[in-house]
Formats: structure tokens, sequence, C-alpha cells
């Protein structure tokens, strides 16, 4: 007799189990859905046409880029006197680049832009003199001239913003 309520003890464990199975199943089918891209690709044409129309100084954007570059973030503000240039990317490697410039204050922009960073040394690209900053996982590289303040930034190596800064035109 205990064999017998052994047995069914058993296959009641084996069908609970199994109708159990069965749901968890079926909410994972239901309730399960694939994590979208959370980089969301933008056009920069409109504003990099707004900007190099409006602006007092030549407007940067790559040239050259890979389709796996992609655009995420442009932006035109001409406010106050000045105005401000800002294009972001993603990377192939999923790091962030951007280049920014501003006819405005450089102290406030640079400050702003490389995140607080502090000075890292300075490198020569295409015969003229760029200051690195650093600040956390964020590099810089600033260019101040007659006209603008251009910063090229990203989660990249001081190398790689150079590379980026090679496609860089007006």
């Amino acid at each position: 007799m205990s064999d017998d309520r052994t047995k069914r003890g058993l296959r009641d464990l084996i069908l609970s189990l199994a109708v159990v199975g069965v749901f968890v199943a079926f909410l994972f089918v239901v309730v399960w859905r694939p994590s979208p891209d959370p980089v969301r690709p933008v056009d920069p044409v409109p504003m990099l046409q707004a900007a190099r129309a409006q602006a007092e100084y030549p407007v940067l954007a790559p040239t050259g880029l890979s389709e796996q570059w992609r655009p995420t973030s442009a932006r035109f503000d001409a406010t106050d006197g000045s105005s401000t240039w800002f294009l972001g990317y993603v990377t192939p490697e999923g790091q962030y680049v951007a280049v920014t410039q501003t006819d405005g204050d450089p102290a406030d922009f640079i400050s702003e832009q490389t995140v607080q960073g502090v000075p890292d040394g300075e490198r020569t690209i295409e015969g003229r003199q760029w200051q690195q900053y650093a600040s956390g996982d964020q590099l810089s590289l600033v260019l101040t001239d007659d006209t603008s303040t251009t910063v090229v930034t990203g989660t990249v190596s001081f190398e790689a913003l150079e590379q980026f800064i090679g496609k860089l035109s007006t």
C-alpha cells in the first residue's frame, strides 16, 4: 500500500512540474521581447546646413565615415551673439565621439565639453596645436583659434580622436 502511495506521489509531482513548466514556457513566449537597439540615429544634414549658413566660423563635420558610424545628435544654437554646433556619433565599437564648436567664451565651453577635464599635454595634428584633456573615461582634444573653439571628445583613445579629426572638413 505504501508502494502505491509512493508511485502516486511521484506521478503527481511529475504532472505538477509539467503543468508549471508549460505555464512558464507560455509566459516566456508571451512576455519576452527582444531588446531594441538603444541608439537612435538622426539625420545631421539639416542641422549641418543651418549651422554652415549661420555660423561665423567654418563648421566642421566628418566625411568618409563608414555606415557603421551612427550619428546620434546634431544641434546648432545661435543665441546672445554666439553660436554652438554639436555633432555626436556612436562608433562601430559602441563608443562615443563628438565634435563641437563655438565662437563664444572658450573657457566655459572647454570646461563644459571636456566635463571639467584637466589638461593632459598637447599634440600637433595637421600642423595645428591641439590641447589634450582627460576626465574619467572621456578624453578630449581642443583647438582654439581666432574665430572659434573646437572640441573633439569621446570615450575613445587620443589616437582615435586624432583619426576622427583627420576626417573633419568644412
